[in-house]
C-alpha cells in the first residue's frame, strides 16, 4: 500500500448484509460503540453508495440474515457500533495510508454453494462498479514545487475541519489533493 498508494478499497465478506465503515475498534474495548473517524460523512457516503445499489440490501421486503436487522440503518453501520474488530484492515488503511476502505458483507450465506455464485455476482455487480466509480470524487492533482514544478512526494495535505491528513504519493502518482497547504512552497495543479 505504500508502493502503490490506493485511495479506495473494500473488504468483501459473507454472512450478513451490511456495509461497515471505520472505525472498527471501540475506545476502551467496549463491545459496541459508535466510533467515528474525522471523515465520517464521506465513509457514510461510500457505504450508502454500495448498500443502496445492492439488489438484496436495497430490498425493503427482505428478511434479516440473523438476529440483527440492518435495514433500520439503511444497511450501513459504523464497524465498532456493530462489533469491535481490533486491528482491522479498514482502520489500518485509514490511519496509515491514504486509502478509504469499507467492509461489505455481501450475503447472508458465509459460504455460498458454487451454483449460487452467479446469483451473488448479479446481486453485487452494479454495487461494486458504482463503488469503484467513487474513486473519481474529490480533487485530484499533483503537489509541485512552486519554483521548479517538480513533483513533491510525501507532502502533508490537510483539509479544513477534518483532523486527518493525507500525504502525496511519489511524483508519478496523481492522488487526491486539497487546496489547503501548511507551507506556501507548494502549488496545486488540478487535472
Amino acid at each position: 500500500m505504500q508502493t502503490i498508494p490506493f485511495v479506495l478499497s473494500a473488504n468483501l465478506h459473507g454472512g450478513e448484509l451490511v456495509v461497515t465503515y471505520p472505525f472498527d475498534m471501540t475506545k476502551d474495548w467496549a463491545p459496541r460503540e459508535h466510533t467515528p473517524t474525522p471523515d465520517e460523512s464521506f465513509f457514510r457516503w461510500l457505504a450508502t453508495v454500495y448498500a443502496s445499489t445492492n439488489h438484496v440490501m436495497s430490498n425493503p421486503d427482505r428478511r434479516p440474515c440473523h438476529n440483527e436487522d440492518f435495514l433500520r440503518y439503511n444497511n450501513i453501520i459504523n464497524g465498532a457500533n456493530w462489533h469491535t474488530v481490533p486491528g482491522s484492515m479498514n482502520d489500518f488503511s485509514y490511519l496509515h495510508t491514504n486509502c478509504f476502505e469499507v467492509t461489505v458483507e455481501l450475503s447472508c450465506d458465509k459460504f455460498p454453494h458454487a451454483s449460487e455464485l452467479p446469483i451473488e455476482w448479479e446481486n453485487n455487480k452494479e454495487s461494486l462498479l458504482v463503488y469503484m466509480e467513487q474513486v473519481h470524487r474529490g480533487i485530484k492533482g499533483v503537489v509541485k514545487d512552486k519554483d521548479t514544478e517538480a513533483g513533491i512526494a510525501d507532502a502533508i495535505i490537510k483539509v479544513d475541519d477534518i483532523d486527518h491528513h493525507i500525504r502525496s504519493g511519489n511524483v508519478n502518482f496523481r492522488g487526491p489533493c486539497t487546496v489547503n497547504f501548511t507551507q506556501k512552497c507548494f502549488k496545486l495543479n488540478i487535472y
